[in-house]
């Protein structure tokens, strides 16, 4: 981490007491923060800045040098100086907590910005082509990860990129996820399916409401709208999110297969044994290709955010999803992010964790 004598930015790696900073990689632009558990915000006599405590411990923030403030899990108060500050320097405060779908948002009066993230969201998601484009991205990872329980054909994945419209997407992975949950129960020995009442399809949903919460949180901080989706169209929902958890669905499927083996049967037990694999799993180290890093696999649940932010902003020209692999040669793909909380940035060795 490197600081200076206001707010410690954090470029790529997650601060040990869980802050996070993030710039984008456009010349000129502020810093976004997120600080997890705030409690008091003072201000420093004689300085431009504020000393805001959080979790136990401090930080000292001018916000001259940022454009967003996510205060996560906050209990304390904001003085109204605070809020005057914020507001004079166009700064967007935001409040939020695990699985709240809308949370509170300070926009200042002067915010005119016609050229942001959301506008972006907005008109490529209006726009068939590009929408459907994304679309098609997000449904060719989560398909790949089914090539694992059910036989994948060259000619679905070609007629997935053949594909004109969302309606279409939609199609084609219903009747491969139906094909894919037919295996995946018989696999287990159970008698039902994906929407029966049955204990695993408890620890399933318990496992997506976890992911939910995950992927969430970096959207409302990277200033997306989490309603506005590509491929779940509908805005009375947080459509966005589900969208960004198709590629990591096996996640979820993985530990709710193995808790079933596990576990007494229970759906109380079959949940918990879920979420404590996930989570356990998540703290995996993985391999990226296409970043070439190595991190942990929660990290790739931010990383989904970070690429289509940099899509959406242009700075790069195809979607690229961070998603694990192996080590492989050749030139990696142009990509116009980097994975938080990387343990190594090339693929020639493995990493050591201890």
């Amino acid at each position: 981490m490197e600081s200076d004598q206001s707010i410690p930015v954090v470029t790529e790696e997650q601060h040990p007491d869980f802050i996070w900073t993030w710039k984008s990689n456009q010349k000129g632009t502020k810093a976004s923060v997120w600080l997890p558990y705030f409690s008091e915000a003072k201000k420093i006599p004689r300085t431009k800045r504020w000393s805001i405590s959080y979790n136990g411990g401090e930080v000292e923030v001018d916000f001259s040098r940022v454009d967003f403030v996510m205060f996560y899990g906050a209990t304390g108060d904001i003085p109204i100086a605070f809020l005057d500050d914020a507001a004079k320097h166009g700064v967007i405060l935001m409040i939020h907590r695990r699985n709240i779908d809308d949370p509170y948002v300070f926009y200042p009066s002067s915010f005119s910005d016609q050229d942001d993230l959301l506008s972006k969201q907005i008109r490529i998601r209006q726009h068939e082509q590009k929408k459907t484009y994304i679309a098609k991205v997000i449904i060719r990872e989560r398909i790949n990860k089914m090539a694992t329980t059910i036989a994948i054909a060259p000619s679905l994945k070609k007629k997935l990129t053949s594909l004109k419209t969302v309606d279409e997407v939609r199609n084609l992975e219903a009747q491969t996820t139906a094909r894919y949950w037919d295996k995946w129960f018989a696999l287990l020995g159970i008698e039902s399916s994906r929407r029966q009442d049955h204990p695993i399809n408890a620890g399933l949903d318990a496992g997506s409401k976890f992911i939910f919460g995950i992927i969430l949180r970096w959207l409302v901080f990277h200033k997306f709208s989490p309603s506005h989706g590509f491929l779940h169209e509908p805005t009375t929902y947080p459509s966005l999110v589900y969208d960004l958890m198709e590629p990591y669905r096996y996640v979820i499927e993985e530990a709710a297969a193995k808790a079933w083996v596990k576990s007494d049967k229970t759906e109380k037990n079959v949940i918990a044994l879920t979420l404590t694999y996930i989570k356990k799993d998540l703290e995996e180290l993985c391999f990226v290709p296409q970043t070439r890093q190595y991190v942990r696999k929660k990290n790739l649940l931010h990383g989904i955010v970070l690429a289509l932010r940099s899509y959406l902003l242009g700075e790069m020209k195809k979607l690229v999803i961070p998603v694990e692999g192996i080590p492989n040669g050749g030139r990696p793909p142009k990509v116009g992010y980097r994975l938080p909380g990387s343990i190594y940035d090339c693929d020639r060795k493995r990493p050591t964790i201890k």
